[in-house]
């Protein structure tokens, strides 16, 4: 499977950081000085790399063997003499083959599973043995320390099929405790039935699956050549040749007998799913023979498998199963217990009959299955990939007494010794609709209980229309009684609002002119002072002009707030704008606008546009009064349901955690805007500028 490297951007150092931390071993990168170009030169230094050391796409150049190399399979490996690593596709060569030595270039990546090498550069430089491969246990390459590593293990075979797609066989092998896949482009047998059972030795490359959270859950050794899948003990020729087993002696105490290699069994077949499963039973014993032979079989065939041994949930099981038949026998006769008789667990992996009651029914994925009770107890009977046959169980009611017949599996759940253990649960397989018979329907309504519900029908049908009579005329009554506490409620809020927005003028003219026009009288009654020189005088007209220009604005921007007319986005922005190049072009700043072309039709009442206006105010104040901008640029937009509104300066800056100059406006902007439903984000760094951010919600004013 590949590893997806990062999009690569590719460093010319090592971090210091990074050369430090990697002991100085021959097989891990070397401690190099900060300042002087280094590459990894192994493959061990870059699977030393943690996830985030890898991802500093640092520089590679390695010299190695090709081990195994197919694109199709996603499986590009090369190894040096320290380790091997995986190449990521980044457009290399497509014709490498396992024996060719190559200089790689390029740069490394966390990959999906281990650190591996994105090439930017692939050159074939001569050809080499393949390194010896390394003899390892199933453990240690379920630990994932052997990815990407030339191994050899030993194992049985269990299955072995041709991948259309690929054209590799797929060769299924046991060792050590668990199971791993093989490709192989070539086996050592001329027909494929022949390799099961066989001992082998397999040399290739280790290559993991994984999840999306980087981790194993499987493996897979790459073949590179044929040579390296070789036959130590081959299979019986015939495998049918074998001495055949009773069912009931799987898994019993016998020292003497040997463990990991096929069996054979023969019994009649009580159930069958194309490759996938067939039960059998014989002399009293049931058995699942687990297989990918597509050739179906009918209930009653005689049929002889041969396949390995396996622990069940509780009985034993054969898994990759063969079979043939070998005759045609009468139907076993199944079991009739009850559910005490099933739970002992004897009869696990038996055709059994059981009398019980139907509570309902239901799909389960592709499956029918059947909800029964026998006495006190609940259990399941399904019927595997239904399909098309949900029709057969049409006239199945609730409630129906029936009996069931299929092959019963159990859930031993916890397990003791002694004759009073039993099974957790059990439940059923069907084979076909017909296992279902109905022995008694569901009681029907007897003509009494008709006669009752029908009375009881009439006399609450009446009892409704009286009812509803009633309830209509409280309902038009109610409705007239709302609509008068509605008006009121109306009248009420207009008259609120009404006397809250004069409230608010009140307090906008006594807070932004009251002071300004006290000033004004005081300028006024100095400038006509008799004994005032005239430069004195001067100096207090001029600054009673530019008092009296700032009255002026002020009742703009009061009489912009409370006109009804420009309760709109549009009307705000246009205003905004206005205001904000008048004012820099004072100061002498320049005044970039980024305004979007249109906004959308939401209204906006002249408490949010006046409040939203003093924060910009203050924001546009403190970048001509501390930040020292030469340009100020003034972004407005709507996104996302929300008015965003940015003043962005390229001026000093400053660090917001240690203060700032003009820092006691920013909490009154913070707290403006986030009385208005909206908030307020400075961002800004020493030497980078200050970017003030009003974000206000649209939608909540608007619904």
């Amino acid at each position: 499977m590949p590893n997806t490297p990062n999009s690569p951007q590719f460093p010319r150092r090592l971090p210091t950081w990074i050369a430090l931390a990697l002991p100085a071993t021959a097989a891990c990168l070397p401690l190099l000085a900060a300042e002087q170009p280094a590459e990894l030169r192994t493959a061990a230094a870059v699977r030393f790399l943690s996830v985030e050391q890898a991802r500093q796409n640092l520089p590679v150049r390695l010299r190695g063997v090709v081990t195994f190399f197919d694109a199709a399979l996603y499986s590009r490996f090369i190894q040096d003499e320290t380790a091997g690593i995986y190449l990521f596709d980044s457009g290399l060569p497509s014709n490498l083959s396992p024996g060719q030595v190559v200089e790689v270039e390029g740069t490394t990546s966390p990959g999906e599973y281990a650190p591996i090498v994105v090439p930017q550069r692939v050159q074939v430089i001569g050809q080499a043995p393949l390194p010896e491969a390394k003899p390892v246990t199933y453990e240690q390459l379920a630990s994932g320390r052997e990815d990407s590593q030339f191994v050899e293990i030993n194992g049985i075979v269990r299955t072995v099929y041709l991948d259309p797609a690929s054209q590799y066989h797929l060769v299924e092998i046991a060792t050590g405790g668990g199971r791993l896949s093989v490709f192989a482009r070539h086996l050592p047998v001329e027909r494929i039935e022949d390799l099961p059972d066989s001992k082998v030795r397999v040399r290739g490359v280790c290559s993991t699956l994984f999840n999306r959270r980087r981790q194993l859950f499987a493996i897979r050794l790459m073949v590179p050549r044929p040579e390296d899948l070789v036959i130590e003990q081959p299979a019986p020729k015939d495998p049918f040749a074998i001495a055949a087993r009773p069912i009931g002696s799987l898994l019993q105490f016998a020292p003497q007998e040997p463990y990991g290699h096929r069996v054979r069994v023969a019994g009649t077949v009580t159930y069958c799913e194309p490759g996938k499963t067939v039960f059998l039973e014989e002399g009293g014993q049931g058995l699942e023979v687990q297989t990918r032979q597509m050739e179906p079989v009918e209930l009653g065939d005689r049929i002889e498998a041969v396949g390995f041994v396996a622990q069940g949930v509780y009985t034993p099981m054969l898994q990759d199963a063969v079979f043939r038949r070998i005759g045609r026998g009468a139907p076993v006769e199944p079991a009739v217990v009850t559910h005490d008789e099933a739970l002992r667990g004897t009869h696990d992996c038996r055709l059994i009959r059981i009398t019980a009651r139907l509570l309902d029914q239901a799909m389960h994925g592709p499956d029918r299955y059947l909800i029964l009770q026998d006495s006190n107890f609940i259990f399941h009977a399904y019927l595997p990939a239904a399909g098309g046959r949900d029709e057969a169980f049409a006239h199945l009611e609730n409630g129906s007494r029936v009996t069931v017949t299929g092959v019963c599996r159990i859930e031993p759940g916890e397990w003791w010794a002694g004759e009073e253990w039993r099974a957790k649960a059990f439940r059923m397989l069907l084979r076909e609709p017909s296992d279902i018979a109905v022995l008694q329907a569901p009681p029907w309504w007897t003509p009494r209980r008709i006669l009752w519900i029908a009375g009881a029908l009439g006399f609450v049908t009446i009892a409704a229309f009286g009812w509803v009579a009633v309830l209509r005329r409280q309902v038009v009554e109610r409705t007239r009684q709302l609509e008068a506490q509605v008006l009121e409620r109306q009248r009420a809020e207009r008259q609120r609002v009404i006397e809250q927005e004069r409230t608010r003028v009140a307090q906008d003219l006594h807070d932004e002119l009251g002071a300004t026009l006290t000033e004004v009288s005081i300028l006024g009654s100095l400038a006509t002072t008799p004994s005032l020189p005239n430069e004195a005088r001067l100096r207090y007209l001029d600054k009673l002009g530019a008092v009296s220009r700032a009255v002026v604005a002020t009742l703009d921007e009061i009489v912009w707030a409370v006109n009804p007319k420009y309760d709109s986005v549009a009307s705000l922005a246009s205003y905004y704008s206005l205001f904000a190049q008048r004012f820099l072009n004072l100061a002498g700043i320049a005044c970039r606008l980024d305004v979007a072309e249109s906004f959308p039709s939401v209204p906006l009442d002249s408490r949010l546009r006046h409040g939203v206006f003093l924060a910009f105010k203050e924001a546009l104040n403190n970048a001509v009064r501390h930040s020292g901008a030469s340009e100020v640029r003034i972004r407005m937009d709507v996104f996302d349901g929300h008015l965003k509104i940015a003043v962005i300066d390229n001026g000093k800056g400053f660090n917001p955690g240690n203060g700032a100059p003009g820092s006691d406006g920013i909490p009154g902007m913070v707290d403006r805007m986030k009385k208005l439903g909206g908030h307020c984000r400075i961002e800004s760094r020493s030497g980078e500028g200050t970017t003030v951010e009003l974000q206000l919600p649209l939608k909540q004013d608007s619904e």
